[in-house]
This record gives C-alpha cells, structure tokens and sequence, in this order.
C-alpha cells in the first residue's frame, strides 16, 4: 500500500546481519547496499559457489504481517517466474535463524534511473532503450499473468552487460498480482486498498487495485518516459491528494513544452500511454512500436521482441502525429501551386520571346513591301536634318554634271531629275 509515513523508526544495526556473519549456511555478508521501507538489501558471497550476490531481508516490523510476508514470497516467485534477462533473478529463498524472510537474487552494478535523472534528462535514445527494455520485461511478465502495478524510475536499474552495453533490469514485484489462475491470491488485494506509488499509479489503479490489468504498467511507462526525458511528473502537486486528484482528472503536462527537441512522434507515444480511459490507452505493442525509431540496435532488439510478444506488428499503430508546422490544407490551392511555380515561368519566357521575334519579323517584312511597292515619293519642303540627302522627282534623261555632291545640298537648288544610279536601282 502507499506509504504515507515513514515507517516505525529501526536501527539498522539492529536487524540487518553484519558482515562476516553467514546465512544458512551459505551467504556470507560482505555490505550493506540500500535500506528501504520494505527491507534492506545487502552484498553477499555465495560460499559454495564463490560469486558475489544480493540477499533481500524483510523488515522485522513488516515481517509479523502475514500479508507482507506472503506479498515477500509471491515477489520471488513472480521475478522467477519472468523467463526474460530484462528481469532481476532469484535464486534462492529463506528464513533466518532470527525470524527474518530473506531472498537470495543476482547482484546489479550500476544505477536505477530515478538516480540517473536526478542529473538531469536523459538523450531520447538512452531513454527509448531503457523504456524498450523495460517493456520487454512486462511483455514476458504479462504472459504469465503478472502485472507488476509500481513501476517506477526507482525499480528500473541501468546496469551493463559483459560487452559493456547499457543493460536494464525490473526490479521489485513486491506489490505486482499474480492472476489466481496462475497461483495468485486474491486476498492480497482488497477493492479499497491503493497500492502502488501515486504519481505513476493510473486512474484504474486510484479507484481499485483489485481488478486492474496489464494497462496500469503501460500508464506507468508512459510516466517513466515523461519524466526521464524531462526530470519532470506529467501529473504535479503539493500533496498526495492534489497528485491523485491531477492523475484522474487534469490532462498531463505538455512534454514539448518542456523538451522542444523530443520529436512529435515521442510525444504521441506518451500521450497514448496516458488515456485515463484503459480500453482507449496504448498497448506495449504500440509503446515498443512508437519507440523503435528512436532506440539503439539493442533497444529496437527488445521492440521487436515485445511485438513478437505481443503478436503485434512492429510497426506503430498510434495516430500520425500532427504535421510540423499548423498549415491550412484547402483543396484546388495546394494543386495548382506547384504547377504555376515550377512550371508556368519557363515555357512563358520562351513563347514570350518567340512571339515578340516573329512580331518584329512581321514588321520587317511589311515595311519592305510598302517600300517596294509604295508611290514615288513628293519633293518635301525641308530636310529633316543636314545629314538627309535631297529627295527629287526622277526624270527619264539625266545628265552627269547635274550631279550634286552631298556637302553642297544645302547652297545648290534641288535636282529637277534623279541621277541614273537611282532610275537604274528602281
């Protein structure tokens, strides 16, 4: 259930085992690696097999609860259960000579992704990867009817595989279902109780933990992806109540807003995880669909292994997102357009010149013909300019000394005849 107070105050000392001391017989305890409200997680040696791994304890005051204990061995067998590396192992399972429930499970180096954001968002791709892997994990636990009901930045660790690729492990189903046809017990749920942590929970899960599917782990990724990509909460508020009350009932923030360079498509994928409504909300099919674009070879690995899964296609089946710039599309413009640009000023040019040639050609031709067939021209009054020559009547006999040079036009009277040369040219 939510803890909304820290639970009765421990000392550590008190109740985790020191190093040197050995569990049954076999787990040697070398550090303490973390304490939370549930247990504490230590580093052991396994003495037969001399490798290092993690042991779990159960908290003592959470350890007289039937319920938690029982919530404590379904967690081990639902991780056991997840046949995918995407998932943390077990190995064994126990009681301490104390009284304490103990769970021995491969030891992770690394970081979980709650830690890694506190530095700031991640790239798109690193966070494409991680949440491909992660659905991986809970494609592979929802075919065994575990829906795990509290994923979270926390439960997610980001470690590394002998390669030295980035590797992501689901941690704790402490709190996930187990259908009662797969050995579940469905006492462990009551229809009032609230399980999970508030501001990755989907509405479904607020109203009822009883009765929730597989759709409150896709809400929950899509959580997990808004916030490693923006170190923000879709769904913000002061206390847990205005959290719950903004998850039911306010759209989630805008994740652009926040991260202008996360592309559209990024943005539909989470918007698709976030339908308050299930039946409208995305599948993992659709989130390993939507982000395969976007993730490295090892992620677009687990997306295809999500949608074979799945049995879906790994192409995304989410609505296109909108086009990239808010342009009125009308019907007879957007055709047209195209043709009198790329088209239009070329051949107009061309016809233009072609037209205006043989215009001037036309031209051409008329004057020669009116000059050829026109009357013979009247003597004029005045010469237009001192460089015309003399227009004179022709004259059928000439003779040569009436010949008048053209720089004495303007003192000698006009010829009454036309010299021969021009009779002849006519």
């Amino acid at each position: 259930m939510v803890d909304l107070a820290p639970p009765p105050h421990l000392r550590v000392e008190d109740w985790v085992p020191r190093p040197g001391i050995v569990i049954d017989g076999r787990y040697r305890i070398e550090a303490v690696v973390g304490i939370g409200t549930m247990g504490a997680v230590v580093a052991a040696r396994h003495l037969v097999l001399d490798r290092r791994i993690a042991i779990k304890f159960l908290r003592p005051d959470r350890a007289v609860d039937p319920t938690a204990v029982e919530r404590f061995r379904q967690e081990a067998s639902a991780a056991s259960r997840i046949r995918t590396d995407h998932v943390v192992r077990i190995h064994d399972i126990g009681v301490t000579d104390e009284g304490l429930p103990f769970m021995a499970m491969e030891l992770l180096e690394g970081i979980d992704l709650e830690k890694l954001t506190q530095r700031g968002p991640l790239s798109i791709q690193l966070a494409a990867d991680c949440v491909l892997q992660a659905a991986e994990a809970l494609a592979e636990a929802h075919v065994e009817g575990i829906v795990h009901r509290d994923i979270k930045p926390s439960n997610l660790f980001l470690t590394r595989r002998p390669d030295g690729s980035r590797w992501l492990k689901v941690l704790d189903f402490g709190i996930s279902k187990l259908a009662p046809e797969r050995g579940g017990d469905p006492s462990l749920t009551s229809t009032q109780a609230v399980i999970g942590s508030p501001a990755y929970m989907a509405p479904e899960q607020i109203r009822t933990s009883k009765y929730v599917t597989a759709k409150v782990d896709v809400w929950a990724l899509g959580v997990v992806l808004f916030e490693i990509l923006t170190a923000r909460l879709p769904f913000e508020g002061d206390t847990v109540g205005s959290v719950l009350a903004a998850v039911t009932m306010l759209p989630p923030a805008s994740l652009r807003a926040l991260r202008p360079d996360v592309s559209e498509r990024v943005e539909a994928v989470v918007l698709a995880c976030l339908e308050k409504d299930p039946a409208a909300r995305a599948t993992l099919g659709d989130l390993a669909a939507g982000l395969r674009p976007f993730a490295t070879p090892f992620g677009i690995e687990s997306a295809d292994r999500v949608a074979r899964i799945c049995g879906t296609s790994a192409r995304s089946s989410l609505p296109p997102p909108p086009p990239p710039m808010p342009v009125r599309r009308e019907p007879g413009i957007t055709a047209q357009v195209p043709v009198r640009v790329s088209v239009a000023p070329g051949p107009s040019r061309i016809g233009l010149f072609i037209v205006g040639a043989g215009l001037l050609a036309l031209l051409a031709m008329v004057v020669v013909v009116s000059l050829s067939q026109r009357d013979p021209p009247r003597p004029v009054t005045e010469v237009p300019s001192e460089a015309a020559a003399p227009i004179a009547q022709p004259s059928v006999s000439v003779s040569a000394p009436e010949i008048v040079p053209a720089a004495s036009v303007s003192q000698a009277p006009p010829p009454s005849r036309r010299p021969p040369r021009n009779r002849q040219r006519r």
